[in-house]
């Protein structure tokens, strides 16, 4: 007897990661539309127009503010004569990226206004050593009380390095992967190994701050870096940040396998997310050991929501018209000068294996026409630096939503259109909306929670999960020091096979 068809059971909704994706910039991912008579992004140097960020996110109980950072000019647009891609000319009239400020100043004064909101940080791995940058992350961890994420990246622009390196040359691609790789595990063991939990005691009667015991040098000696220790801040209660990882790359795969808690991925086709996201779960179950179910995955999208679908028509109507061509190629240029190129000039018959990457990038993308001519044009007026939704709520969590079923994702960064009217749309329209379906909380799932307990939605998770490669270096309270470096010394042995090395 012919059994009649089973219904295709439907995947169980998931709370989704919302993050609110910005930089200390007047232009991040929307070029142009700063000239926009409603957009604030001019006060980016004033406190208090991040503290106002923050507790719009808080009020619509987004997880975090995601400071997005980068070390110079992205200078390839335009170049030719530069002696590289070094232009800063261009930058300047688009206020494309440049000028920016450093984030992490700023992100003091957000944490003391706001209670609840995380505060994700990008800081490169280049040039700071990582002694100094192990101390201003404890510091900005202890004002937050758990708040901060580092997202963690090796500095893609080759202006980065003409301006930090010694020999003013980016190092190449691998070699700063390896290098990274040694620069967490100074950082880790700076702030996991240097000070036992319990190394402060406060002892009044005996004048005891911390005792000396427990505390010791990890006298780390690599191929990079070479630090004695001890950690010269006292250990906070998560020992360290939430690691996040945004390199995609075959390098970048490996150390988000190893290292990352939050992987951030780039891409508006969902079948290149698919793969990135079995590719980098594989690698971190068959090489690193670890439960590829403890990563999470976002991705960038850029929003435009009305209460109706004609409110929203007007706005990206708006968009559009401040939309900044040459400002948009700025960062399209990262790899390839798209200066060099007629406006109207076919992209697909030039023969740079570049180009024709970026060619075959844009024909899979979802407003692709056949027929469509890829041009220095089209690109300009179609880069949106990840993926675009505009409409209604209704119709903009539709698409949020399919997406998320095609995909896997675990969250969004919605980076703002105009200041900062995209993000009060998003807490005060599109939000409610997905709190309706089951895709966004209602509340903080830890009330006060530190950053790692927000993303996993867990109490008491203050600390990496026990397969977490840095796991293992904690000097827990009452382990005796001896015991500890016997530990220590064997796990690091174990350790080395899983280093990430330039090929």
């Amino acid at each position: 007897m012919t059994q009649p068809p089973q219904k295709k059971q439907k995947k169980e909704k998931k709370v989704l990661v919302l993050n609110f994706f910005e930089a200390l910039t007047p232009v991040l991912h929307s070029p142009g539309q700063w000239r926009n008579p409603i957009d604030t992004s001019r006060d980016y140097t004033k406190a208090e127009y991040w503290v106002k960020i923050a507790q719009l996110a808080e009020r619509g109980k987004i997880h975090s503010i995601f400071i997005g950072d980068s070390l110079a000019v992205y200078g390839g647009y335009k170049s030719e004569g530069w002696g590289g891609p070094f232009n800063y000319e261009e930058a300047a009239k688009s206020g494309n990226n440049f000028p920016k400020n450093d984030p992490t100043a700023y992100l003091a004064a957000v944490a003391i206004s706001t209670k609840n909101v995380s505060l994700g940080i990008t800081c490169s791995t280049l040039t700071e050593h990582p002694y100094h940058f192990a101390r201003r992350m404890a510091t900005l961890d202890h004002i937050s009380g758990g708040r901060v994420g580092w997202n963690v990246v090796t500095s893609v622009l080759p202006s980065a390095g003409r301006q930090l390196a010694d020999n003013n040359i980016h190092p190449e691609k691998d070699l700063r992967y390896e290098k990274t790789d040694e620069y967490l595990q100074v950082f880790y063991e700076l702030l996991l190994s240097s000070w036992r939990d319990d190394g402060v005691v406060f002892d009044r009667e005996r004048g005891v701050f911390s005792e000396p015991d427990r505390i010791r040098e990890i006298n780390f000696d690599g191929k990079y870096f070479r630090v004695p220790g001890p950690q010269i801040t006292e250990p906070t209660a998560g020992r360290i940040p939430l690691i996040i990882q945004a390199g995609a790359s075959p390098k970048g795969r490996h150390l988000g396998a190893k290292h990352a808690e939050v992987v951030f991925l780039h891409g508006d086709v969902p079948s290149d997310v698919v793969k990135q996201i079995e590719e980098t779960r594989a690698l971190a179950k068959d090489v690193y050991g670890r439960n590829p179910d403890h990563l999470k995955f976002i991705t960038l999208v850029k929003v435009v929501v009305g209460k109706t679908h004609e409110e929203a028509r007007k706005k990206h109507e708006d968009v559009l018209r401040y939309h900044d061509l040459d400002g948009a190629l700025i960062q399209a240029s990262t790899f390839i000068d798209f200066g060099k190129f007629e406006w109207d000039e076919d992209l697909s018959k030039i023969s740079d294996p570049a180009v024709q990457g970026v060619v075959a990038s844009f024909k899979h993308k979802k407003y692709y026409k056949e027929g469509d001519i890829i041009t220095r044009r089209y690109v300009a007026k179609n880069v949106y630096f990840g993926t675009y939704f505009w409409g209604s709520a209704e119709e903009v969590a539709d698409q949020l939503e399919e997406y998320v079923e095609k995909t896997g994702i675990d969250g969004f960064n919605f980076t703002s259109v105009v200041h900062n009217q995209t993000f009060e749309d998003i807490v005060d329209i599109l939000v409610p909306e997905l709190q309706k379906r089951g895709l966004a909380q209602k509340d903080y799932a830890v009330e006060g929670g530190s950053y790692r307990e927000q993303v996993y939605g867990q109490e008491g998770h203050k600390f990496v999960p026990e397969d977490h490669y840095a796991y293992g270096l904690r000097w827990q309270a009452g382990e005796p020091k001896a015991d500890f470096e016997s530990r220590l010394a064997k796990l690091k042995k174990q350790q080395e096979s899983l280093k990430i090395y330039a090929d």
